[in-house]
């Protein structure tokens, strides 16, 4: 009988201890997802790829957003600015601009020595101490649009000074007034030069090249600085009173050119030549010459 209970005993331990083993083997399942074929599933990451991309393209839209925001505010601001600017202020702003350019080439030519501006891009000589042929002025004088001078004659015209940064009057006198085909050749060999930054066209209809030359002299009024200074004078291109040319029922705008020499001289007197347009077999108009709000010398076309 005690054979039997211990029969009975081990079987019911073994029994015991092979459950135990199987739950044991089989714990897994709590911790592991299973298919059908018994294999594993990872567990797949989360990834954030949509929304940064998403984040991504709305800042361009927002970015892109704001510069046409501040284009329009911008250009609103510059067109309201115009429209309440009268045209003389406008005109003065320009003058301004050109001033300031001045400054900056006079700024230059000073951190460079005593080399001249021209002379950084190869293309013209220094400052020179030997003047020309031009005679220095004994009888210049004031005219107006009502008495213009004639060619020839000595009038004074304010120039800016980029040395004392300021305008300074100098006697201006047109020599030579040049039409017809010899000022169309001037006119391409300026403009087909290297130099130049215009491409040449023909004169547009019912127009001809003009080619001005004039001399100037610094006189005691002016004073240039210890490179020198550029023999030009600001000019213009009027009808006879002031305002546009009209010439045969039909009003033309004219540009200048200056085509002259715009190396320092160390002399008081030089020469400079501007290049214009003129309705074809026109004389009444006036070359006036001077800055904005300074002198000016007004001479009567031919």
């Amino acid at each position: 009988m005690d054979n039997n209970e211990n029969e009975v005993n081990e079987n019911v331990e073994n029994t015991s201890n092979e459950v135990k083993n199987e739950v044991k083997q089989e714990d897994p399942i709590k911790t592991e997802t299973k298919t059908d074929n018994n294999e594993p599933i990872k567990e797949k990451k989360k990834t954030n790829v949509g929304l940064i991309v998403t984040i991504i393209i709305l800042s361009v839209i927002i970015v892109i957003g704001l510069f046409v925001g501040l284009g329009i505010f911008v250009f609103n601001k510059f067109k309201a600015t115009l429209n309440n600017t009268p045209i003389n202020d406008i005109t003065s702003m320009i003058q301004e601009g050109e001033n300031q350019l001045a400054d900056a080439e006079a700024t230059l030519n000073n951190s460079i020595g005593n080399a001249g501006l021209n002379d950084v891009f190869g293309t013209l000589t220094n400052a020179v101490d030997n003047g020309t042929t031009v005679q220095p002025s004994s009888n210049a004088r004031t005219s107006s649009l009502e008495n213009p001078l004639k060619v020839g004659e000595w009038g004074i015209a304010s120039k800016y000074n980029t040395n004392t940064r300021s305008d300074q009057n100098v006697n201006v006198k047109v020599t030579n007034i040049i039409r017809g085909d010899e000022a169309k050749k001037m006119a391409q060999d300026y403009m087909n030069s290297d130099y130049s930054i215009y491409k040449y066209e023909e004169p547009e209809g019912y127009q001809e090249w003009v080619v001005i030359e004039y001399d100037v002299d610094f006189a005691d009024t002016y004073v240039p600085g210890e490179l020198g200074a550029s023999p030009d004078v600001n000019a213009d291109i009027t009808g006879p009173d002031g305002k546009a040319i009209k010439y045969n029922g039909i009003t033309y705008i004219n540009s200048v050119i200056e085509i002259g020499s715009r190396d320092y001289i160390k002399t008081k007197t030089g020469s400079g030549k501007i290049l214009t347009q003129i309705p074809e077999g026109c004389t009444d108009y006036i070359i006036d010459f001077g800055t904005y709000d300074g002198t000016h010398a007004y001479f009567k076309g031919q």
